[in-house]
């Protein structure tokens, strides 16, 4: 009776032998180091072994081929037995069994994965420090050469009030904050606005060194007319250059008063008016007002407190006329247009000032009017004797004409000490 095996154990049966055969291949390729004895015995059992195999699976399916396959693997182990044992190396899996994992199977963190942080991602502390930027302190070496800066009024704040025609000294206390030395040659100069009869430039008689302070002062006379007036000042160096106050050493500093409408107690103030009028002396026809004392040329001072020859120091002010220093010399003021009226009388005290040996003067009182030549009214000589004259002149004769008084000293002794002096001289009514 002939057996008929099912299609389905027949595929068995070749995927069985298929995967034997590739077993038995790889194991030859895992034992490449194996003693090569492949003897006609070793591919008789081979032989044999498949042949059984095939034999069996053509008689019996499912277990009973399970059954054979392990008969099989026993007698295809026996040759490996008898002929050489396995080592160590020989049953260790090779790197084409099992790969070794590599870089490129599980990869690992780069740069270009999980980037650095960089001074540009975090910005480092010196990019947000803000810049801080030095305020401006003169120092010696920046400062510029002439550079002055106000300090205070030392007389005459802003907005005093004065009378028409009032005499009055302003000073200024100013820095030297240059690095330069104010020294002989520096002045005052008027710069602008209200010259209040005075001239234009005041030479500077001390030296003033760099961070030093001074008191620098001039002569000024308020206008006539009620107002307010300013008067801008500046400095200037031996080359006649202008400096003065402010961030870049060219703002002027200036005076500022306001003329009220009180009336003065006299018709004409002649030491009130003093830098108003024009002086002149045997050796210059334009004397600066105030004058420097110690000029050869003569010179025009105001005295708060005189001290008279008497011995005595008047608390009234006075003209300190000088001659020019040589025989005969003279120093004359011309003063601004006045009309007398009827009754005005001209007063003062006349004579020498005190420590003035040799002092021999003779005072002139003259005026004239417009187109014509002066005229003397009176004249009175002084020397150093103790003893000083008052004046009291009618001037009724010139009432209803518009005149120029003079006021005039010439030396006839010791011209260093011909040291004349007016207290008061003015017309009253």
């Amino acid at each position: 009776m002939e057996k008929h095996i099912q299609p389905g154990t027949k595929n068995m049966f070749r995927h069985l032998i298929i995967l034997f055969l590739i077993a038995a291949f790889g194991l030859s390729a895992c034992f490449p180091f194996l003693p090569s004895r492949q003897d006609d015995s070793a591919n008789a059992i081979y032989t044999a072994a498949a042949e059984t195999v095939m034999a069996q699976m053509t008689l019996s399916a499912g277990g009973t081929a399970v059954a054979r396959l392990t008969e099989i693997s026993q007698a295809t182990a026996t040759p490996v037995a008898v002929d050489a044992q396995p080592t160590n190396t020989a049953v260790s899996p090779s790197d084409t069994a099992w790969p070794t994992p590599t870089e490129t199977s599980w990869p690992t963190a780069t740069f270009t994965t999980w980037p650095s942080p960089t001074n540009t991602l975090l910005p480092t502390a010196t990019a947000t420090v803000p810049v801080v930027y030095p305020t401006y302190l003169p120092t010696a070496t920046s400062a510029p050469c002439n550079w002055a800066q106000f300090v205070k009024d030392v007389t005459i704040p802003d907005g005093t009030v004065l009378a028409p025609g009032q005499a009055f000294t302003k000073t200024w206390r100013l820095r030297n904050i240059g690095s330069c030395t104010w020294a002989v040659g520096y002045s005052l100069v008027f710069h602008s606005g209200d010259r209040l009869h005075t001239q234009s430039t005041v030479k500077i008689n001390q030296t003033i060194y760099p961070g030093q302070t001074a008191d620098l002062s001039l002569q000024l006379v308020a206008p006539i007319q009620p107002g307010q007036y300013r008067s801008y000042w500046m400095l200037s160096n031996t080359t006649g250059q202008l400096f003065g106050i402010g961030a870049k050493a060219d703002r002027p500093f200036w005076v500022d008063i306001k003329v009220g409408s009180a009336p003065s107690p006299y018709a004409l103030d002649f030491v009130e008016q003093m830098c108003a009028a024009k002086w002149s002396s045997t050796l210059s026809n334009n004397l600066p007002c105030p004058g420097n004392s110690s000029s050869k040329e003569g010179s025009i001072i105001r005295l708060n407190e005189p001290w008279l020859e008497t011995g005595k120091l008047e608390n009234e002010p006075a003209l300190w006329t000088r001659p020019a220093r040589l025989n005969d010399g003279y120093i004359a003021g011309l003063y601004p247009a006045y009309k007398v009226q009827m009754g005005d009388r001209f007063t003062a005290d006349i004579g020498c000032l005190f420590d003035s040996p040799g002092c021999d003067v003779t005072f002139y009182l003259s005026y004239v009017i417009s187109g014509q030549n002066p005229q003397d009214i009176a004249w009175w000589r002084e020397v150093q004797d103790g003893t000083i004259t008052r004046v009291n002149l009618d001037l009724s004769f010139l009432a209803g004409q518009s005149v120029q008084f003079i006021l005039r000293v010439v030396n006839n002794g010791v011209a260093a000490n011909a040291n004349a002096f007016w207290l008061v001289p003015s017309i009253r009514r």
